[in-house]
């Protein structure tokens, strides 16, 4: 099964560079969806809360209790989640700044010089199919396979 989306397996620096494209794309992805879910269970508990009118009951209480620590768990998981995030993102912004570097300053001066001796290499081709058939090859015709026909 081929993927519909080719990855470049000719050059490591290229890959490195994509890869950590890619990741710094997720991580800035995944800490939206973390933001995201966590500002909506915080939102959820203060609704919760300000709903509970009966605070004399303990079940009033203990659904109190239960809102806010789950607010305090939304805080911290998503701090926790952001600082794992963060650090997968710098790994990524290193990756592809340093796969685009080595790709750009190592490995593509030396496909540009490959690719100048080929164009170089077509060109002198070309100008010898071109040059005009000079008398040293009527020079090697012998004469005396010419008299034989006669």
């Amino acid at each position: 099964m081929e993927s519909p989306i080719p990855l470049p397996t000719d050059n490591i620096y290229k890959f490195y560079a994509l890869f950590g494209l890619s990741l710094f794309i997720f991580c800035a992805g995944a800490s939206i969806y973390n933001a995201r879910t966590a500002n909506e269970t915080i939102f959820q508990a203060a609704v919760e809360n300000a709903a509970i009118t009966d605070t004399n009951s303990p079940e009033a209480v203990v659904k109190k209790q239960v809102w806010e620590k789950r607010s305090e768990i939304a805080v911290t998981d998503r701090k926790a989640f952001d600082k794992i995030l963060r650090s997968f993102a710098i790994t990524g912004l290193v990756m592809m700044f340093g796969g685009f570097l080595l790709w750009q300053f190592i490995t593509q001066p030396v496909q540009d010089e490959i690719a100048k001796l080929q164009r170089d290499k077509l060109r002198l081709e070309i100008e010898q199919l071109r040059k005009p058939v000079t008398t040293s090859v009527a020079a090697e015709v012998p004469k005396n396979s010419l008299e034989a026909e006669d």
